[in-house]
């Protein structure tokens, strides 16, 4: 039967504890040698993500022993478990997680719980890999506690831990798997007279379509599980009536989602405290605009989303319209008397 584990939960709950709380941990085993462990992000100099430099990131680490990449036998264990009488370990935990802070270069990493080498065999080797943020263990897949396309979703392929008699720090290089979506906009004003002269123009909203979000990782693989949540539409959070000039300006917080061929994205702006609205517009590559973008793994795209002013129309008449809608009218009450 598989084990379900909640490593999100634990790495929550050792948080919460305080230095003071270190006497409720469970002694060192006398007969088994933990396993030491790095950390470091790809790309942390050369491009920007969500996650970056000095950011707290959780990750839920899988351990297996034996040969490289062969998980075949590999059991998830949330626990180690001590021998009360001689403190002895006699179960190691195969599952653990971690809490750090980003940095520009690989540093130690801490576990709860402490990971082992093998006990009965010190020359059996060890081999570690990670899913970021911590998730929910069911087997090899690390399940997503969240799927709103603000996770930075990164995979440290298998490192190698040694063994107890030839003891090495298992370096785990985490990398981005999604790619990762930032959105400018600005105001491009009519050559001359503009039907939006003396409005204020800002922007109401963006919602990219199709946006693909990872749902799970397959920890022995890297094998990501993607779905379209709410039908792939997914507004741009952090967007509050943003003021468009002729400067672009920075707007909403990233997104990150599957990498695509396409993108296409839907935008509405208020002029003048009335809404417009732009439906499938296509995102084209800035150093090629016949060219849709492609997106692209572990890269972060900045789209500018340029709106022209209209010129106004000289000698015609603005057609205007308002609406309303019918309130529900209330209809036959409905009863039962009895039952037959």
């Amino acid at each position: 039967m598989k084990t379900k584990l909640s490593v999100a939960a634990m790495a929550l709950l050792l948080a919460s504890c305080s230095s003071n709380d270190s006497d409720l941990l469970p002694e060192n085993p006398v007969n088994a040698t933990p396993i030491q462990v790095s950390q470091s992000v790809q790309g942390m100099v050369k491009t920007r993500a969500a996650v970056a430099e000095g950011s707290s990131v959780t990750a839920t680490v899988l351990m297996h022993d034996g040969t490289a990449s062969d998980w075949t036998g590999f059991t998830a264990v949330a626990k180690n478990v001590l021998d009360a009488s001689d403190n002895t370990l006699t179960t190691r935990a195969t599952v653990s997680n971690a809490t750090f802070t980003v940095g520009s270069s690989a540093v130690k990493l801490g576990l709860n719980p402490t990971l082992y080498y093998d006990v009965a065999d010190k020359t059996k080797n060890s081999f570690l890999v990670a899913v970021s943020p911590a998730g929910e263990v069911n087997g090899t897949v690390v399940t997503l506690l969240q799927t709103d396309g603000q996770q930075d979703v990164m995979y440290a392929p298998e490192a190698e831990a040694g063994n107890s008699n030839s003891v090495q720090t298992a370096a785990l290089t985490f990398g981005h798997l999604t790619t990762q979506l930032n959105f400018a906009m600005k105001l491009q004003p009519a050559d001359s007279e503009g039907e939006w002269t003396d409005k204020t123009v800002s922007l109401k909203s963006i919602e990219v379509q199709e946006a693909y979000r990872p749902v799970s990782v397959d920890a022995k693989s890297g094998d990501v599980v993607w779905d379209n949540v709410n039908s792939g539409t997914l507004p741009v959070p952090g967007i509050s009536n943003n003021t468009l000039g002729k400067e672009s300006v920075k707007v909403g917080v990233p997104v990150m989602i599957r990498p695509a061929s396409k993108l296409t994205v839907c935008a509405i702006i208020t002029v003048g405290g009335t809404d417009i609205p732009f439906h499938n517009v296509p995102v084209k590559d800035a150093n090629d605009s016949g060219k849709d973008l492609t997106t692209e793994t572990g890269k972060a795209h900045l789209i500018t989303l340029t709106v022209k002013e209209p010129k106004k129309a000289s000698g015609a008449t603005v057609v205007s319209a308002t609406a309303t809608v019918t309130p529900w009218k209330s209809g036959a009450a409905g009863d039962r008397k009895s039952v037959v």
